[in-house]
């Protein structure tokens, strides 16, 4: 049985109605202790289920990692959403600032590709 699926927005990308979060992939000491033979499985066991939407955050551990080790190889069947909210190891922002600020956002995102898309430019 299909995944169904649908616009995500106005981009064009058909992505699974049912997406994985990838938080339980960062281990412990913030979650539960996972191997890294687990971590595979699960992350394959995912795609070939037809899921094709994994959502990650630079929060999420050793996540991004995981994933770039074990299924990048797979990277046209999947489309990665990464959070950028959480200001991990970033110092308080100024009064009055809210939210994230562009240069942040680039931040993440760059950080987020290096870890889990390693192979791309």
């Amino acid at each position: 049985m299909a995944v169904a699926k649908r616009d995500l927005g106005r981009t064009g990308l058909q992505v699974t109605t049912l997406g994985y979060g990838a938080m339980e992939l960062r281990g412990a000491p913030r979650g539960r202790d996972i191997t890294d033979e687990q971590a595979e499985i699960i992350l394959n066991k995912v795609l070939d289920s037809g899921i094709n939407y994994i959502d990650t955050s630079i929060d999420y551990g050793l996540s991004e990692e995981r994933i770039g080790r074990y299924i990048s190889h797979r990277r046209a069947e999947y489309y990665l959403a990464s959070k950028c909210g959480c200001l991990v190891g970033a110092p308080p922002a100024p009064r009055g600032q809210k939210g994230v600020t562009r240069l942040h956002a680039r931040q993440c995102r760059g950080g987020s590709r290096t870890k889990s898309c390693p192979d791309e430019d």
